[in-house]
């Protein structure tokens, strides 16, 4: 972003150190890899209302890690979804000195949740940080409607904004996404910053809930408009149906629009 507050159509792959993923194509769903594992401390939130929800990580020797690299913005992304995928939420996670994080839950209906985290923390075997991806269920009490999925589709609507993905998913190697956003049928050209890039995408696997998150690459050339499409790559661990969030920011406002996504 220059002076102006404008976007540079270059710009937006992350910045920092190179880090590297502690598991390749990892799904997300243990609750540790190696030496870390995620602490979950909270007892079942209620069904209907807000609640605090509690965990720390584990490192080696079992203690509470305190310190971290800091990844996509963050020291720590938090996610919630829903295990039928018909509910996300990308969460604001704080630390207390000791470790412990806390995270507000928005009121949720009654049934299966999984919360995800993803982090990174230094490795002197690599040397290089390496990044996590855990998760732990979470089950609201009560009786529970599950929701069938909308049918694949390359095309989503979010507050107004119109989004369309590009792209030839595939299973087991990094596929190449690109969204372009427009409203009132004109491509959006000024986006703000989120986490670590300006468009941040999520992916969850129907069925198991499998995980699997995009690295923001910026934006694709857009000629003497700069209206490029917002670009990741992914790489999704298994084949079948899936479940892609993309969350952009404009004027301060977080927009997320969902796509059904089939992966061969």
């Amino acid at each position: 972003m220059d002076m102006n507050g404008m976007d540079m159509p270059a710009m937006g792959a992350p910045s920092g150190p190179k880090i590297a993923p502690a598991v390749a194509a990892d799904n997300g769903l243990h609750g540790g890899v190696g030496d870390y594992s995620y602490v979950v401390g909270a007892s079942p939130p209620a069904a209907g209302s807000p609640a605090p929800y509690t965990f720390h990580i584990t490192g080696p020797g079992g203690q509470t890690v305190t310190r971290f690299q800091p990844y996509e913005g963050q020291l720590l992304v938090f996610y919630l979804v829903r295990t039928d995928l018909g509910d996300f939420h990308q969460l604001t996670a704080s630390m207390r000195a000791d470790g412990t994080w806390t995270v507000e839950l928005p009121a949720l209906t009654a049934g299966s949740y999984r919360t995800y985290i993803t982090f990174a923390a230094p490795d002197s075997s690599v040397g290089t940080p390496l990044s996590y991806s855990l998760s732990q269920p979470l089950t609201v009490p009560g009786t529970a409607t599950v929701a069938d999925l909308p049918a694949a589709t390359d095309s989503a609507t979010a507050d107004g904004y119109a989004l369309k993905l590009t792209g030839a998913p595939h299973r087991g190697s990094e596929t190449d996404l690109g969204v372009a956003v427009t409203k009132d049928g004109k491509p959006v050209q000024q986006f703000d910053r989120l986490l670590d890039g300006y468009a941040h995408l999520t992916a969850f696997h129907a069925g198991d809930a499998a995980f699997a998150r995009a690295l923001s690459t910026g934006r694709s050339a857009g000629g003497a408009s700069g209206a490029g499409a917002l670009t990741a790559q992914i790489l999704f661990p298994e084949a079948g149906t899936w479940r892609l969030f993309v969350q952009f920011q404009t004027s301060g406002i977080e927009h997320t629009a969902a796509f059904t996504v089939e992966v061969p």
